[in-house]
């Protein structure tokens, strides 16, 4: 481990340069954005820069927003073009790939609405819109594959029964699981939503691919169909 001596300060010493010779443990939060930014503008330095992509949005703690912003957000800050945006969205990106790396564990299994709740409460929780995931499994309620089927621009996305059924054939899926968040907050589920889960469940029976729960995700709550009732289990 790269610490530095008890007897050297190095608050003064640029981001880059603090991170080559201490390491990146000692970097706060803005100093390590500086570190990829690496410039500012003439108005602003690059830890000023930085100290605003953390700032964009209040309801994030520190670097999870990076997780959440895109392009179109950045793009808001002085000093931050097309490349540095890019660069920050594929961190972004990076960052939510490794926090759902156990998607991709062999033999993950979901057999409570509690268990899916919590997979995707902190991917989906704080979207500002509306999407629509499904989860594919075996008949020992493993996990085969998960699909992201749409993405809305703002509070709804469109999904048709027939892709999601396509992919469970593709898939070879005994049954499946789908997944949905509400941007408002609220996981109460609308008229459309129960009508398309009512729908999806009848077809499913037909075709012997089976839903076994509808998850909607709000903020750090959720609604579960199979839980309330509304649709039978597996």
């Amino acid at each position: 481990m790269n610490l530095k001596p008890d007897n050297m300060t190095h608050d003064d010493e640029m981001p880059y340069e603090k991170c080559m010779k201490y390491g990146p443990e000692v970097l706060s939060d803005a100093e390590l954005l500086a570190v990829l930014l690496r410039t500012g503008t003439r108005e602003s330095s690059v830890m000023e820069v930085s100290r605003q992509v953390l700032e964009l949005n209040p309801q994030y703690d520190g670097l999870v927003g990076i997780m959440h912003f895109g392009t179109k957000e950045y793009s808001r800050i002085r000093g931050i073009g097309k490349v540095k945006s890019v660069q920050l969205s594929a961190v972004g990106e990076i960052a939510r790939r490794i926090w759902n790396r156990r998607k991709r564990i062999k033999n993950m299994r979901f057999t409570e609405s509690r268990q899916v709740a919590d997979y995707y409460m902190e991917d989906l929780r704080y979207l500002c819109h509306e999407v629509v995931r499904v989860l594919y499994l075996d008949h020992h309620m493993q996990l085969i594959d998960e699909k992201l089927l749409s993405v809305g621009t703002g509070s709804r996305s469109a999904v048709s029964s027939r892709e999601i059924f396509i992919e469970a054939l593709k898939l070879s899926a005994s049954c499946f699981i789908m997944v949905h968040n509400h941007p408002t907050g609220d996981p109460e589920p609308s008229e459309d939503d129960i009508r398309f889960t009512m729908e999806l469940d009848r077809a499913g029976q037909i075709i012997g691919i089976g839903l076994i729960d509808h998850v909607v995700i709000g903020d750090n709550v959720y609604f579960s169909f199979r839980e309330q009732g509304i649709i039978g289990g597996k």
